[in-house]
């Protein structure tokens, strides 16, 4: 049983397509979800009670704090209680791939073949944003990976050294280089893509949504591309390693 945990702030649209897919493209028995929203408005948080009524998701937790994406990125990371060899951590805009075997059969074998790898993602362009500097049949080594369906090796998370952190610093690039600098790997796959969503006008968000986010003055612009395929995911060819 593998956990999934996605952080959810407003954007209930994007959560309901994101936790059906998972449901849908994902082995049943296979997975667990637990969300974590950030402060998010009464209707999505009724809607979140309304998941975990109906057994979609395993369980929620709520932060009344607004402490920003800042926060809620590595707070799911110190609250696991998993003690499976893997969990997955994703953001609520992330929708995972179609495939046979599924997903997240598919990348445990490939994190079952990488014993070096703390940390592996599908591939989302634009890549660049993650560095990449070494290619393999099946992998691509690269800095840094962000919270789109990332595999966690559970046994080389360092928990102390995020816990000290929490509130301080995101998780995407920052967590990277922890883990890197204590000699693990970090990477994404080849051939395995997702789809974010949430790369779209304002990320999805309205206005006043983005006024309520501590971290709102660093939205910036989103890449904006369209895949070859709706069930895979795969971008053009020129954007794929």
């Amino acid at each position: 049983m593998t956990p999934i945990y996605i952080t959810s702030f407003f954007r209930r649209q994007f959560t309901e397509e994101t936790i059906n897919k998972i449901h849908e493209r994902t082995t049943p028995g296979s997975f667990q979800i637990h969300v974590f929203d950030n402060n998010s408005d009464k209707e999505t948080r009724q809607f979140l009670y309304g998941l975990l009524d109906s057994g979609r998701i395993t369980s929620l937790h709520l932060d009344s704090r607004n402490t920003g994406c800042l926060y809620n990125k590595l707070v799911y990371h110190a609250m696991t209680e998993s003690k499976d060899r893997y969990y997955v951590v994703t953001d609520n805009d992330v929708f995972p791939p179609k495939l046979s075997p599924d997903w997240l059969v598919q990348m445990t074998r490939v994190m079952d073949n990488h014993p070096e790898l703390a940390f592996l993602t599908p591939q989302l362009p634009p890549t660049g944003f993650q560095m990449p500097y070494k290619t393999c049949e099946d992998i691509v080594y690269c800095r840094a990976v962000g919270n789109t369906f990332k595999f966690v090796r559970r046994e080389f998370m360092p928990f102390y050294d995020i816990e000290q952190r929490l509130g301080l610093f995101g998780d995407d690039y920052q967590i990277s280089q922890i883990v890197q600098q204590k000699h693990y790997k970090v990477a994404f796959c080849r051939n395995i893509f997702c789809w974010h969503a949430g790369q779209c006008e304002n990320w999805g968000y309205k206005t006043e949504e983005i006024a309520l986010d501590a971290r709102k003055e660093g939205y910036g612009s989103p890449y904006i591309y369209q895949p070859v395929n709706i069930d895979t995911y795969e971008p053009p060819q020129e954007l794929r390693i």
